[in-house]
């Protein structure tokens, strides 16, 4: 900084303040912190301006100032981090003391500013501070001895303040010290800055309110508010769905009916008395809640052609907690810990030299070494990160960093205590640290971070059940996936989703996984397409899902398996991922009806009786049609021990225009493995009007034998841009 001539003046000042003045300067001059001087050589004055609350961003002063001080004003302007004022008994001189710099930087014969000053000051002291909420992180070490809680030391601290009431729960809303030590207040600024200014404060949080949104699965799927088929299909008002399920909760948010049109006329279903459910529970939204208790008659499995089967599908989306060594190394691992916690200077254990210390065997570790730590838990085939955290939870540990490989092995309703899963490659350099340092520590942990655009995705979710169905292995089940991992779904508040420390939590929504939270999805795209299709049967509705579905994740190769990381198969995804978008325009559906049905059970080889209850009929007819040509799209080869190769297998098909009036179809084969001869007759179809049926025949010749699941792609494409695509799969039976 350039030393002004009056510097050596100013530093020889010695302020004598008054009782008055220290009063009037620690009420003021410590909520200007920061402050623009800027010196005027024409009218040799000195200009204060508040740039740091909102209620002083005005001029606060003008003073005439000593002639010596026109000398430096080519200094133009600086900005103080703080100042400290003052004037002296004798002189009326004013002080200012740059904290951040440790230096004086102003004396000045200060008596005609002071008066402006003052009615400045005036003017914003008697303005009221508004109050905010903010979460103040103390370091716990700073707690005197004399205080027996925490909760007293944290009041003490306010009941300190200057302007602080009578009664200090005026002031402080919660005090922590489970996860993290601290307390969170309604403070004004200068309240907020004594606090800030003491040894024991670590960090502040304000206040923050976040906007409210529904899950993450609506713009992962493309739909869009104004465009695409959510507004084609109004919404999918005055569509029915009929959900089987264990229960209801109707209290749910979910199911107000605000903005929703009258029931429709066309409903004839009834809201009836159940177990604690009153028909005063529906309305617009919940039309109608039916208990059946005695179980439903049916010989249906999941296999049926008749059923959509929903295979589940991961996000791009992950949750994340990030922890950074004292060291500055950082490292970014997967977390549901729900609390936003800030966890800072913590020592970091690891059971180095004992095997079952440093995987957190059951029973292993000492209290007396975890205790108020963070703990590192390696990877180990003996135990899984369920088993480790309630191993560290048992001995009081603050915080746990668990290495696998496995980012969903903990479920998230399983977080108990802060903790992040880190793969087992950064845990080599993490166990580097902790091994070769004297006394490691955490320098800081983050929670609940989210993350967007993650690969690859979507992804197999590990636990989705797969293919073939072994009742009718020829067709092809799942049909397709959609999104059923850490899905926002509507909870019970009267059931705890989570207990963290001494606390059971609740919540209305909760993150769930699993192909009840995929299903739901795909119902959704149906209710959509029936809105936009009315005239669609059922199984044209899937036909669109299906064949207009993609199998290639965010990194441009065929969805993986979360389970093994390999390349997945239809066995696993169906026909492919669902796109909701696409499927409201699909140009080709593969359309059935009753008598299809009819001809598929009868090849199941079921007894007349059998055959009644699930058909429903006391009358009907089976032709004996091949599973190989039911209409459905997609195409299953399969082959068993027995099977003699090399070997054909035709299979038949009928597809329907729902696209232009006119258009033509030329076949295209994808991803056609070795070993596998595929020949389409025709390979062109061509359509003079909407709803024209044509049909084809898909014959796959196997030269040999071959691994248990092979596929490829049979696709028709237009001039126009549509694309239908069928899985064409050979599996080992």
């Amino acid at each position: 900084m350039i030393k002004p001539p009056w510097l050596a003046q100013a530093l020889s000042l010695k302020p004598n303040l008054k009782p008055e003045a220290q009063k009037w300067l620690s009420a003021s001059w410590s909520l200007i912190r920061e402050v623009t001087i800027g010196v005027c050589e024409v009218c040799r004055s000195v200009i204060f301006w508040s740039t740091a609350l909102p209620w002083v961003r005005w001029v606060v002063g003008i003073a005439w100032v000593l002639p010596c001080v026109s000398r430096w004003s080519s200094a133009s302007i600086f900005v103080f981090d703080e100042v400290v004022g003052g004037w002296g008994e004798d002189g009326g001189a004013l002080v200012i003391q740059d904290q951040r710099r440790k230096s004086w930087v102003g004396a000045l014969n200060a008596l005609p500013w002071l008066l402006l000053l003052l009615l400045g000051v005036n003017n914003a002291i008697s303005a009221v501070e508004e109050y905010q909420t903010y979460i103040i992180h103390l370091d716990h070490s700073y707690k005197p001895e004399t205080f027996l809680t925490h909760e007293s030391w944290h009041r003490s601290i306010l009941k300190s303040l200057l302007s602080s009431p009578a009664d200090d729960n005026e002031l402080l809303l919660y005090s922590y010290n489970h996860v993290m030590h601290g307390f969170s207040a309604r403070l004004t600024s200068s309240q907020l800055f004594e606090i800030e200014k003491s040894p024991a404060h670590l960090a502040t949080y304000s206040e923050s309110f976040g906007k409210l949104l529904t899950t993450y699965t609506p713009k992962f799927l493309g739909l869009k508010h104004n465009s695409g088929i959510w507004p084609a299909a109004s919404y999918g008002e005055d569509v029915i769905v009929g959900i089987i399920d264990t229960g209801i909760w109707p209290e749910s948010e979910s199911f107000k009916d605000e903005g929703m049109s009258p029931v429709p006329q066309r409903w004839k279903g009834t809201c009836e008395n159940g177990t604690a459910f009153s028909p005063s529970a529906c309305n617009r939204k919940l039309i109608g809640a039916r208990s059946f208790s005695k179980g439903l008659q049916a010989g249906v499995h999941n296999g049926a052609p008749w059923i959509t089967t929903v295979g589940a599908g991961t996000l791009d989306r992950s949750f994340q907690a990030t922890v950074t060594l004292e060291n500055g190394i950082s490292f970014e691992g997967t977390s549901y810990f729900p609390e936003s916690v800030y966890i800072t200077d913590s020592h970091l254990y690891y059971g180095k030299g004992n095997t079952s210390k440093a995987i957190c065997n059951h029973t292993t570790l000492d209290r007396n070494e975890v205790a108020g730590k963070v703990v590192l838990c390696d990877y180990s085939t003996k135990i899984n990160v369920l088993q480790q955290i309630t191993e560290v939870k048992r001995v009081g540990a603050y915080a746990a960093i668990f290495l696998t490989d496995k980012s969903s092995s903990l479920f998230p309703n399983k977080y108990s205590i802060p903790g992040l899963l880190l793969p087992t490659a950064s845990g080599t350099l993490l166990k580097e640290y902790v091994t070769k340092v004297r006394n490691p520590k955490v320098k800081e942990m983050k929670f609940v971070l989210t993350r967007l655009g993650g690969k690859p995705a979507p992804q197999v979710a590990n636990f989705s059940s797969k293919g073939p169905n072994p009742i009718s292995p020829g067709v092809l089940k799942p049909d397709i996936l959609a999104p059923g991992v850490d899905v926002l779904a509507a909870f019970s508040p009267i059931i705890s989703f989570i207990r963290v420390g001494k606390y059971n939590l609740t919540s209305d929504y909760a993150l769930e996984s699993g192909t009840s939270m995929a299903a739901p999805h795909v119902a959704g795209v149906g209710a959509l397409l029936k809105a936009v299709h009315p005239e669609w049967s059922p199984a044209a509705i899937r036909s669109a899902m299906m064949t207009t579905a993609y199998a290639m994740d965010n990194t441009g190769t065929i969805m993986k398996s979360e389970l093994t990381g390999l390349s997945g198969t239809p066995l696993e995804f169906g026909a492919g991922h669902i796109n909701p978008n696409k499927a409201m325009d699909p140009g080709l559906i593969y359309d059935m009806g009753l008598q299809d049905y009819i001809e598929f059970v009868c090849g199941l080889g079921y007894t007349k009786e059998q055959m009644s209850v699930l058909i429903r009929r006391t009358q009907w007819s089976c032709n004996h049609k091949s599973i190989n040509d039911l209409n459905y799209p997609s195409i299953t080869a399969v082959l068993t021990s027995k099977t003699r190769y090399p070997v054909t297998m035709n299979f038949s098909r009928v597809v329907t225009n729902v696209g232009s009036d006119t258009a033509v179809y030329r076949v295209h084969l994808e991803n056609i493995p070795t070993g596998m001869r595929i020949s389409v007759k025709p390979r062109t179809l061509t359509f003079t009007r909407k709803y024209q049926n044509r049909s084809f025949v898909v014959s796959i010749e196997l030269d040999r034998d071959f691994p248990r699941v092979i596929f490829g792609f049979l696709k028709w494409i237009d001039q126009d841009s549509h694309i239908v695509s069928s899985p064409m799969v050979a599996i080992n039976f």
